[in-house]
């Protein structure tokens, strides 16, 4: 049963009823009468040819005006039977069905209604090459970090996005893959190719894009007395204002060093303070030694806490990466949205700041390891899902750490 009333083969042409027939007076001048001249008067006597015109024209009258009628009905809409002018009407191709016209919308009332605002449609995002990445490294050993891009399978030389001396402590890049922030000293600097870096501030511990690629948000942490304030800060890249959103106190956290490996890793994951946006817009705060993993809604204003830390899934929504630790060895793993095992990784070192390609088939992660000296040797290499390559080194300095691919989205999900 499809609900749709079949109709019948053949549809009767219905007759009209007694009260709708018309009938017309017998009328046959040629064999029942002859010509009359005292009734008729001094006159030809009209021809049957002469006689049917009137009832001609009386027939042609009624068809006009009933056509007249029907045009009025018919053009009294909105757009009657044709497109408005200037409008394409092509006809479907063979072998395509053609798409019924909408039905016009109403006219709105008077009365004033609440009406939705238009969503706003983003803008394309530019293509990069598959393996164009982001990435911070040092000069030296010792030296300062800098920023740099580089399309790993060209031959093109490494790209400068950051360069200054005191060194870029964490960086984020837009969605869009158009512009990139970077924190040097404490000031987070907006940076375009091709353009001077703009200062937006100073203060600042940790930045993140949110998905529409122009706002970003920002953590700074101050001291106060016995106590922490970490304030939850908004930026327009375009227009580098900054407006303050919330501020969270907790008792000031207690740290201690740890082995060498252990915090570059640490380091390159986000340092002592990290945000999130996650894909339905909510910010993420994580701070070290804090009592609560915070949550804060820019929509409501509404700040909450949640249990745990955000999980990072692919730019199709379909897989995320779970990474374990035993002793110096890493082993991460490909899961599925029910948790169910894709494939996995063991490699030897720390792996860190893990990120997903824009079309979900590789991972770029860095990894990090003891040196011979005692110093940390770092990477980044490769994983790609499609090949199950165990992990492809793409830089050889040891110095190199940080990596996301350009014009790919974070998509961060509790």
């Amino acid at each position: 049963m499809s609900g749709i009333e079949e109709p019948p083969d053949s549809v009767p042409t219905p007759s009209p009823s007694p009260a709708e027939e018309t009938v017309w007076p017998a009328r046959d001048f040629e064999t029942t009468h002859s010509w009359d001249v005292k009734a008729s008067g001094n006159r030809r006597r009209p021809t049957a040819a002469e006689q049917a015109v009137p009832w001609l024209i009386g027939l042609v009258l009624a068809l006009a005006g009933m056509l007249i009628v029907l045009l009025a009905l018919i053009f009294s809409s909105n757009e009657g039977l044709l497109p408005a002018y200037g409008a394409a009407s092509p006809s479907p191709t063979p072998g395509e069905t053609a798409t019924p016209r909408p039905t016009p919308t109403p006219e709105p009332s008077a009365e004033p209604s609440p009406s939705v605002a238009a969503t706003p449609i983003p803008e394309p995002t530019p293509a990069f090459p598959p393996l164009e990445i982001v990435f911070m490294q040092r000069t030296s050993e010792a030296g300062p970090i800098h920023l740099f891009s580089h399309d790993f399978a060209g031959s093109a030389a490494l790209v400068p996005q950051a360069r200054d001396n005191r060194g870029v402590s964490t960086y984020d890049w837009a969605p869009s893959g158009a512009y990139g922030l970077a924190v040097v000293a404490g000031n987070p600097l907006a940076l375009t190719p091709g353009n001077s870096a703009r200062d937006l501030g100073d203060g600042f511990d940790a930045v993140t894009f949110a998905p529409d690629s122009d706002t970003a948000y920002a953590i700074r942490a101050t001291l106060a007395g016995a106590n922490d304030r970490a304030e939850l800060l908004r930026m327009d890249y375009s227009s580098g204002a900054v407006a303050s959103l919330h501020t969270w106190v907790y008792p000031h956290p207690t740290t201690f060093q740890e082995d060498v490996v252990s915090e570059a890793q640490f380091a390159d994951d986000g340092g002592f303070e990290r945000v999130y946006v996650l894909e339905n817009g909510t910010v993420i705060v994580w701070i070290l030694g804090a009592p609560q993993v915070y949550s804060f809604d820019p929509v409501s204003g509404v700040a909450s806490t949640t249990d745990h830390m955000p999980f990072l899934w692919s730019p199709n929504g379909t897989l995320r990466i779970a990474v374990t630790e035993s002793g110096s060895n890493s082993r991460f793993s490909v899961r599925g949205i029910a948790g169910e095992e894709r494939g996995a990784l063991n490699v030897t070192g720390r792996v860190s700041h893990v990120r997903w390609s824009t079309a979900s088939n590789q991972i770029v992660f860095t990894l990090t390891r003891a040196t011979s000296s005692g110093g940390v040797a770092q990477d980044l290499y490769v994983w790609d899902l499609v090949t199950g390559h165990a992990g492809v080194r793409l830089t050889q300095d040891l110095r190199s750490m940080g990596g996301e691919y350009r014009g790919s989205p974070d998509r961060w999900r509790l």
